[in-house]
């Protein structure tokens, strides 16, 4: 008897265990994301006023626009400018002065210098006196600037990766590290938000710690040389057009950090972590993960040895994954 209603009983929990976590995931989004706009949050207002300079920046970059548009972001962006002008030096973010650069270059365009509305608004930036160290804005890209990135044989490097859960002993440097990240930061993000976080450690002690509460791992975990957590910020994402968007770009940006490392010799393993809350919770309680970001996955990182064995999971056929996109008749 119980063989028979076994399975649906399963089919409840797993339907109940789902349920709940929807549940966390929108408590989450309702206390953390940055629906309020909160103009006075440091964080919350660097990732509004980059969604609306971005609309500016695709502006520069068009060599065909209407100089009609953009105007009214021009004057979000400046109203924003001003209340931050207000504050201390240490409460103006990087991307505070990113939006004045872009704004400038904005009514600088020819077709939009002699505009009413560039007059008023060059007028009122000379009373903002903090500026950017950084270029922002467009830049042109030449024809040989993307073939850059062509390889000989993609093939090579796109299936010599492979998961790896037995390394070296010796510990990834901290400059190691940073290049990797440097190169996936490149990552598209919706709005370019980068709304990116990378938890780090080598201390066994935190290692252990974290991967306590990782299902996966338990074989091979303590030898594992480095782990991240890789995270995004809540606080970039406000509608609820977006409420799946911290996970989007939180997997690109994953992605490219594992091909980051692969080029540069350095073996990794994503750790899964679709957890239940009761999990998620336990984990924040033990280490220094700010409320506000989402978890995206562990990783697991370390130099390869001479010899290794990894899983050889062979791929579906690519007529299951290329569909034609068609019409539907009703």
């Amino acid at each position: 008897m119980w063989q028979l209603i076994r399975p649906y009983f399963r089919s409840i929990y797993r339907i109940a265990s789902g349920t709940i976590g929807f549940f966390y995931d929108i408590k989450r989004f309702i206390n953390y994301s940055g629906w309020r706009s909160n103009i006075h949050d440091k964080e919350e207002r660097n990732y509004l006023i980059m969604r609306i300079y971005h609309g500016l920046e695709k502006s520069l970059s068009y060599q065909n626009r209407d100089s009609n548009r953009g105007w009214e972001r021009a004057f979000k962006i400046l109203a924003i400018l001003k209340i931050v002008n207000k504050k201390n030096s240490n409460e103006i973010g990087f991307h505070d002065k990113a939006a004045k650069q872009i704004l400038e270059k904005f009514i600088a365009l020819p077709d939009n210098q002699n505009s009413k509305f560039s007059s008023k608004i060059k007028k009122e930036l000379k009373h903002i006196d903090f500026n950017s160290n950084e270029q922002h804005g467009a830049k042109t890209h030449d024809f040989k600037d993307f073939t850059k990135g062509i390889l000989e044989n993609p093939e090579n490097f796109f299936h010599s990766r492979s998961s790896l859960r037995e390394f070296k002993e010796e510990i990834i440097s901290p400059n190691v590290i940073e290049r990797a990240i440097k190169l996936a930061i490149k990552t598209p993000s919706v709005c370019n938000r980068q709304a990116w976080a990378v938890y780090h450690t080598s201390k066994k002690e935190i290692k252990n710690l974290i991967l306590h509460y990782q299902n996966g791992n338990k074989p091979f975990g303590p030898r594992i040389p480095n782990v991240m957590v890789i995270a995004t910020d809540l606080k970039a994402f406000s509608g609820g057009d977006e409420h799946y968007q911290h996970w989007i770009d939180g997997g690109l940006f994953s992605m490219s950090l594992i091909y980051a490392f692969h080029s540069l010799g350095i073996a990794t393993c994503p750790l899964n972590w679709s957890q239940i809350p009761k999990n998620d919770m336990r984990l924040r309680k033990k280490v220094n993960i700010k409320p506000n970001h989402t978890i995206i996955m562990f990783l697991a990182i370390g130099y390869p040895n001479n010899k290794n064995k990894v899983c050889f999971s062979a791929r579906r056929p690519i007529d299951e994954i290329i569909l034609e996109l068609e019409k539907v008749n009703k």
